[in-house]
């Protein structure tokens, strides 16, 4: 048995309340017979604060600098609640939106797909957006209930896997026994979401404009002579309304003279202009959407008393689906209206009519519209195998895995567009408004009927079927010895790991003929605001339109991917342990080999119907060394080097060739009439080296922890995409690919403070975890021949605030909790030219909950997502500094009963 069950033993299973947190100190407390209600929610044997008294005992055994998170059933805020979502709360870690909620998360300013993550040490399979094959891990698909503690690792030794530039993010997958007998956990909820959308409107049956319904349950058992064996076993269904309204502002204005005329030239500052700005472009969309969850995990397992043997097995399955549709329109505004009649051309004078600041009213030159309906759905599985042996000195661990995910997507796609005539007759008017953002919105088209029936033409009829796979095959076996968390002198651990990554991406995609009369398929919708007309979706007649059948080929024949990719490591790592300090020097060997196959193209860029086999591979020795030392007063010093790689995304190397010349956007004027985008097979991946140093000071019986973190990142061979001029066929031509063509640097500060059960009068207490991280990044990338250097990584804002606060009220047998997150304004792409780079605008993010018992089993919970109501902007500019859109998600509201 170890330490602390012999503990037990010794005084008896009940004699005392043992903390055992701080490895070097044993606290131990007598136990009253009987508690009263208000005690009993203070107990420091409830499961909340044994969880977080887990976190921090993960912090403060760790070598390294690491930060974890418990998942409660009863007191977190648990109605929508993804790993993404939880992770949010711990210090450097930004939440990459989808919508109103994180999708992935960056670490300490570096992008999530530098991440490693894995699930009881075994690397996941994701597809991430759009069904694309990447590294990053989509965090939204895992519920937080199927998991116990998450840990984010920011520095690395041998031991973990390295291809991780940003963190470790290793989540452990619940056990039955964490609890003594049976458990069981069933939270029922509704959810009422603010935004309406387009929902009702849009003649689409069965569309929810606000509400939505879940449940989620969770049992564990433990059974046999001994309770050696265990299960637990866990459930989710959700389904929930995420509808948006999304206004884009394109940077397009006509100015206009007293007398209403456009001034020359149609720009701000130019002789006659009346000093007001009115709109060109007026562009928006209403969203419908219906996201819906459903699946489960069980795991079982076998600790067979006094034999050192652990074992276990576990399998998960969730199905994420999303019923989507878009309703998208766009105004060109006349700033010269006119019309001819009888062979001779009138002119139209004000071209502007009541115009203000902030209003007024145009004629419509040319109206826009788009309908797409996203039928996707999302399968997420893993079949797990755990079987350990540890004795006093000793222990051995074989884990093996397989996880994988499969997307589809049908996506029809169809736009058409119409030029109104500007006689008297026929012109349509718009009036607009424009906001303090300079965004503009129509509040009123003069006559609907009359833009319908103006002669709308298909600009583009497509449908497109996306299927995407990924597996992951894993098999790790790890041996350390004299490693305990009391063990002294030397130990080390040693270890392999093998890994096999097989990812497909394939899409059927049918073009239609464009041109023919659209308004058939179109009608109004009952709307408040004039978005516009709308396409009948549902009843669209397919049937009707004449396929293009070499488009439909060629494009279906260039979507194709697969990529295979082998990884062997080892590692050795040394440690020595004296009474108050440990140094830890490593190596791990990183090897990968790949293959990839993709789409045979010609001169003119059309697939041939053939595949080319490309193959690479690298091989990295990754040093580590760690130091930490534990001064008197509960202080510990952590210093740590190390090495770590970025490996290059699968479609970076993995991407037909597409060849084009005359036509390109990506040709400029001048003698180069070419251009080419393809991958590269032959990317080096990045090497990091990365230094930190920390300083953690533990209080309050080891319930409370302030940190004081500094990080320096310096990324050799970066990638990015790039652009060079070369020779093909005779012909100067753009090359664009990803190439290791650059170098980045990143440092940062974070702050932390942790203290769990802050005493306060009445018998209340309070929860508090609150962080603030400082980052500055460096990167250089090649544009249209030019280098540039930004003061800026991708996802790496430069401020991040998280943390949550709980107020535990007895007197209510209650708390109320508020959880906040902040991230500043981050990149998300690049472009040749710096000033049309986009990303996102700064981020703040506030929830509500409050819960109470009603009787020693049953708790109600209240809970508000972004009670602030901030509204999630896409800026672009090489500061990010100009609007170019703005999305509106609402609130959601969710009512819980929680049976425990």
């Amino acid at each position: 048995m170890d330490n602390f069950q012999a503990l037990h033993k010794l005084i008896g299973k009940n004699a005392f309340k043992i903390d055992a947190t701080n490895p070097n100190v044993i606290i131990l407390s007598t136990k009253s017979g009987k508690k009263s209600k208000a005690a009993e929610a203070q107990s420091p044997d409830n499961l909340t604060v044994q969880g977080h008294r887990h976190e921090l005992r993960t912090k403060r055994n760790f070598a390294g600098v690491v930060d974890s998170i418990t998942y409660n059933d009863l007191s977190n805020l648990g109605g929508a609640t993804s790993i993404a979502q939880l992770l949010t709360q711990l210090p450097g870690v930004t939440g990459i939106r989808n919508g109103d909620e994180p999708r992935y998360i960056s670490v300490r300013g570096v992008s999530s797909d530098l991440n490693q993550t894995t699930l009881d040490g075994i690397t996941l399979a994701s597809i991430s957006d759009g069904g694309s094959i990447r590294r990053r891990v989509n965090l939204q698909n895992i519920p937080a209930e199927m998991t116990g503690e998450d840990s984010i690792y920011k520095t690395f030794t041998a031991e973990q896997d390295g291809g991780a530039i940003g963190a470790v993010i290793e989540m452990n997958s619940r056990s039955a026994f964490d609890h003594k007998g049976l458990y069981k956990y069933i939270n029922a909820y509704g959810i009422y979401g603010t935004e309406k959308g387009s929902a009702g409107a849009n003649g689409i049956k069965g569309m929810s404009p606000h509400f939505g319904q879940g449940a989620k349950a969770v049992f564990s058992d433990r059974f046999g002579k001994n309770k050696e064996f265990g299960i637990v076993t866990s459930f989710r269904y959700q389904q929930r309304t995420r509808n948006t309204t999304k206004k884009w502002q394109e940077d397009s204005y006509n100015y206009f003279d007293k007398n209403g005329k456009v001034v020359s030239p149609n720009a701000p500052g130019a002789p006659g202009w009346n000093g007001m700005t009115a709109p060109r472009y007026v562009d928006g969309g209403s969203y419908s959407n219906a996201l819906s969850t459903l699946g489960g995990a069980t795991r079982l397992e076998w600790h067979p008393k006094d034999s050192g043997l652990t074992a276990s097995v576990m399998g998960y399955a969730y199905q994420r689906w999303e019923n989507s549709f878009m309703e998208h329109n766009e105004y060109l505004l006349d700033e010269a209206p006119g019309y001819k009649l009888h062979g001779k051309t009138h002119s139209i004078t004000p071209a502007v009519i009541d115009q203000t600041p902030t209003s007024g009213r145009e004629y419509i030159y040319r109206a826009r519209t788009i309908g797409r309906k996203d039928n996707w759905k999302m399968n997420t599985n893993g079949v797990l195998g755990n079987l350990g042996w540890h004795d006093n000195i000793s222990t051995l661990k074989l884990r093996a895995g397989y996880t994988w995910e499969d997307y589809f997507d049908h996506e029809p796609y169809v736009a058409a567009r119409v030029y109104p005539n500007e006689s008297p007759d026929s012109a349509v008017l718009a009036d607009y408004t424009i906001d303090k953002n300079n965004v503009a919105n129509l509040v009123k088209i003069s006559d609907m009927n009359k833009l319908l029936h103006s002669g709308y033409t298909y600009q583009t009829v497509q449908q497109e079927y996306d299927r995407d796979h990924e597996g992951i095959v894993n098999v790790r076996l790890d041996y350390t010895r004299n490693l305990n968390a009391n063990s002294h002198g030397f130990g080390f651990a040693s270890g392999f790991e093998w890994r096999s990554l097989d990812a497909t991406n394939s899409s059927n995609q049918l073009w239609y003929e464009p041109g023919g009369d659209a308004s058939s398929s179109m009608f109004i919708p009952h709307m408040r605001n004039p978005n516009g007309p709308f396409f009948d979706l549902p009843n669209f007649p397919w049937d009707k339109q004449t396929l293009d059948a070499k488009k439909s080929r060629q494009y279906t024949e260039l979507a194709y991917f697969r990529y295979k990719e082998q990884l062997f490591d080892g590692y050795v790592s040394l440690h020595y342990k004296w009474d108050h300090s440990e140094l830890i020097a490593g190596v791990r060997a990183d090897s990968v080999n790949f293959n990839s196959f993709v789409p045979e193209t010609d001169s003119s860029s059309n697939a041939t119907g053939n595949i080319t086999k490309n193959r690479g591979g690298y091989i990295n020795p990754l040093p580590s060394l760690t130091f930490v030392h534990e001064f008197p007063n509960n202080l510990r010093l952590h210093a740590v080097y190390s090495q770590s790689v970025g490996r290059p995304q699968p479609t970076d190397l993995a991407q037909a060739a597409q060849y084009s010349c005359g036509n390109s956007s990506d040709i400029q004027p001048g003698d180069i009439n070419c251009s080419l985008s393809r991958g590269n097979p032959n990317l080096r991946p990045r090497q990091a080296q990365n230094f930190d140093a920390s300083l953690d000071k533990f209080f309050n019986r080891g319930q409370g922890v302030v940190s004081v973190a500094y990080f320096n990142k310096i990324i050799k061979h970066d990638i990015y995409k790039t652009r060079s001029t070369e020779l093909i066929d005779n012909e100067l031509t753009y090359v664009t690919q990803p190439r290791n063509a650059n170098s980045s640097t990143l440092m940062g500060v974070e702050v932390s403070f942790v203290d769990r059960n802050i005493k306060g009068p009445w018998n209340q207490s309070f929860d508090i975890n609150a962080s603030g991280t400082w980052m500055r990044g460096r990167m250089t990338y090649e544009g249209s021949g030019v280098s540039y250097k930004l003061h800026q990584l991708i996802e790496q804002p430069k401020y991040v605030f998280n943390g949550s606060v709980t107020w535990h009220i007895p007197q209510i047998r209650g708390a109320i909790k508020a959880s906040f997150d902040y991230s500043a304004k981050y990149l998300e792409d690049l472009n040749d030219d710096p000033t049309q780079i986009d990303g996102y605008g700064s981020q703040p993010d506030l929830s509500l909950g409050a819960w109470h018992d009603i009787t020693d089993d049953l708790r109600i919970k209240y809970e508000v997502y972004n009670l602030a109501g901030s509204h999630t902007r896409v800026y672009y500019g090489k500061h990010l500094n100009r609007l170019e859109a703005k999305e509106n998600y609402g609130r959601s509201i969710y009512f819980e009963l929680v049976y425990n």
